[in-house]
């Protein structure tokens, strides 16, 4: 039981921290992710069925004004109507709201995103939708874009993993 109490009453005291450290913002710096899609593909007609598409891609993004906006690039490789084929294009996310606590810190925020796409199969894009990122890691979101090559929407979820590492400010405490 002393044990118990002894690790709980260690891990509050180290709690703060990881909020501390793990600050959510829009900070001055740049993010790799490495992202996986899944979703359909549709023209909301009853009589053509909807097809499922899947990818994995790489999305770059540079911190333009920090705490609001990034711009960057996607590029990737996708899955649909029985084919691969490549897609890229440049992407935008503005912060909407920050998620944090008072003890903690920042933990998560959302976004806007806008990206285009152009694709090797002739797909030219467009589009958004919303974005969620957790603690600087782990990126998922809902899209919806036009195809306005081949008439038609994707849908799409996705899941990304940050690849890089990012800058944490030094605590001037430490050595």
């Amino acid at each position: 039981m002393k044990n118990i109490i002894l690790f709980l009453i260690c891990i509050i005291h180290w709690l703060p921290t990881i909020g501390q450290q793990a600050d959510t913002e829009f900070t001055k710096d740049w993010l790799l992710t490495a992202r996986l899609t899944n979703g359909a593909i549709t023209n909301f007609k009853s009589t053509a069925p909807d097809l499922y598409t899947g990818g994995v891609g790489l999305n770059t993004q540079f911190t333009i004004v920090p705490g609001l906006l990034r711009l960057g690039a996607n590029a990737g490789a996708v899955y649909n109507d029985k084919k691969i084929s490549g897609l890229f294009g440049p992407v935008a996310a503005l912060k909407l709201k920050t998620f944090a606590t008072k003890n903690f810190g920042s933990l998560a925020n959302m976004h806007l995103i806008a990206e285009a796409n152009w694709g090797t199969n002739k797909q030219q894009m467009a589009g958004g939708g919303l974005g969620f990122e957790i603690l600087q890691l782990v990126h998922i979101g809902i899209t919806a874009q036009r195809d306005y090559k081949w008439n038609n929407w994707w849908l799409q979820s996705s899941i990304a993993i940050r690849l890089n590492k990012f800058k944490q400010e030094e605590d001037k405490y430490s050595r």
